[in-house]
C-alpha cells in the first residue's frame, strides 16, 4: 500500500474517509481471502490474455472514496474477488473526492465515476477526453432536502439553497417543472455534503443524492422533506463510468473486458450484499479510513435497487444509449450550463457494454 499527496479525501457525509490525501491502493495485494474468490488462472484465451496484459495498469479513481455506490463498491469487489485477474487485467484503485475526472482527462487516471450523462457532458464541453462506456439506471439520484416547513418548492423563493459547485441540471428541471422563479432563491455554494447544515438551519433547503443525505438524516430521525425528479416527470440517469479517450482508442479490449469484470461484480454484489460491504471495509480499514458499515449498508441497497430497478427496456445493467442521454444534453442546453453539447457519439460509447449481454444476461467466460 502507498500514499501520494496532494488531495483531501473526504466522504459524502462530510465525514473524513481517511487522512488528507489520495490513498492509492494496490489492491492485488490484498486480494483472496474470499470464499468466493476465482482461481487465479485467467477465463481469456492466450491472445486476448497478452493483449489485456500489453495495456498496463489501469487505475481507477473513486470521486467518493471509501462508498458502498454502484460503479464504486462493484470496483472494490472485482479486485477482491479476482474478477479483473480472470480477464488478466492490471487495476490500482485510488480513492479520492476531488478531481476524480480531471484525473481520468488527463492521463493520470484511467476510469472514474461521474454522477450522470449530465455532469459527464458537462466536463466534455468544457474539454476533458473523457468517453462514457457505461450508465447505471435510467433515473436520477439527484434530490433537494427541505426543512419540514417547507411542503412546496415555490416555498423557497426568498430563502436559501445549498448546492455543490454547480446546480445539476436536474435539479434546476425540478425547479422549473414546480414554478419556481430560481432568480428569487438565494444559491449558496456549500461544497459541503453534510446534511445536518439543513438541521441547524444554515440552509433553508440543499442539493442531495438520494442514497446518501436523506439516509443520514433518516437514521438521525430528522425532521426533513424529500423531493425527487420524478414526482417532476423529470428525467435524468444514474452513475456513468468514463474512460480516458486516448486509452479507450488504444486498448478497447481492455476496456470491455474491466467492465465486463466491473458487471459480474455488480451482480455479485447485488446477490450478496453483506459480502460485498464486508469487502469494501475491509480496503477502508487497510487503508486507515473510517467506514460507518450501517450507512454504507443502506446506501448499498438503495442504489443498487436504483440500478436494477431502472435498466432499459430489455437491457442490463451499464448498458446505455444516445436516446437515454439526449433529454440531458437539451437540458444543459436550455439552461445554459453548456452552450453547444458536441455531439453524442463522440463522447458516449454505447456498444461496449451492449455487447457484454446475451438479452439480459451478462456474458461471463
Amino acid at each position: 500500500m502507498k500514499a501520494t499527496d496532494g488531495f483531501n479525501v473526504t466522504k459524502r457525509g462530510g465525514a473524513l474517509a481517511g487522512p488528507v490525501l489520495i490513498v492509492a491502493i494496490l489492491m492485488a495485494a490484498c486480494g483472496g481471502g474470499s470464499p468466493a474468490a476465482r482461481s487465479s488462472g485467467s477465463l481469456l484465451d492466450s491472445s486476448q490474455c497478452a493483449a489485456n496484459r500489453a495495456a498496463g495498469t489501469m487505475t481507477y479513481v473513486s470521486p467518493f472514496g471509501f462508498d458502498a455506490s454502484a460503479g464504486i463498491i462493484d470496483v472494490f469487489a472485482a479486485q477482491r474477488l479476482r474478477y479483473f485477474k480472470d480477464m488478466c487485467l492490471g487495476v490500482d484503485v485510488v480513492t479520492s473526492s476531488q478531481m476524480s475526472t480531471e484525473l481520468v482527462a488527463s492521463g493520470r487516471a484511467t476510469v472514474s465515476s461521474i454522477g450522470s450523462a449530465a455532469d459527464d457532458l458537462g466536463e466534455v464541453t468544457r474539454g476533458a477526453d473523457v468517453v462514457a462506456v457505461a450508465t447505471y439506471g435510467d433515473t436520477s439520484d439527484y434530490a433537494i432536502l427541505t426543512g419540514p416547513n417547507i411542503t412546496n418548492l415555490k416555498q423557497l423563493e426568498g430563502k436559501t439553497f445549498g448546492y455543490h459547485s454547480t446546480v445539476p441540471v436536474a435539479i434546476l428541471e425540478m425547479f422549473h417543472a414546480a414554478g419556481v422563479d430560481v432568480s428569487k432563491v438565494q444559491q449558496v455554494d456549500t461544497q459541503n455534503y453534510d446534511p445536518n447544515q439543513l438541521v441547524r438551519g444554515q440552509e433553508s433547503a440543499i442539493q442531495a443524492y438520494q442514497s446518501n443525505e436523506p439516509l443520514v438524516l433518516s437514521a438521525e430521525k430528522a425532521q426533513f422533506n424529500e423531493f425527487i425528479p420524478s414526482q417532476f416527470g423529470v428525467k435524468g440517469t444514474f452513475n456513468v463510468q468514463i474512460f480516458n479517450g486516448e486509452f479507450l482508442a488504444h486498448h478497447r479490449q481492455a476496456v470491455t473486458d474491466f467492465m465486463r469484470a466491473e458487471l459480474h461484480a455488480f451482480y455479485y454484489c447485488a446477490a450478496h450484499r453483506t459480502s460485498c460491504i464486508d469487502i469494501e471495509q475491509h480496503y477502508a480499514q487497510a487503508a486507515g479510513s473510517e467506514y460507518q458499515v450501517s450507512h454504507e449498508r443502506a446506501v448499498w441497497n438503495l442504489e443498487a435497487a436504483l440500478a436494477l430497478g431502472h435498466t432499459l427496456p430489455d437491457k442490463g445493467v451499464g448498458v446505455e444509449t444516445k436516446a437515454e442521454w439526449q433529454p440531458e444534453a437539451t437540458a444543459l442546453e436550455q439552461y445554459g450550463i453548456s452552450k453547444s453539447v458536441r455531439p453524442l457519439g463522440k463522447w458516449e460509447d454505447t456498444s461496449i457494454v451492449a455487447s457484454l449481454y446475451d438479452g439480459k444476461t451478462l456474458i461471463w467466460p
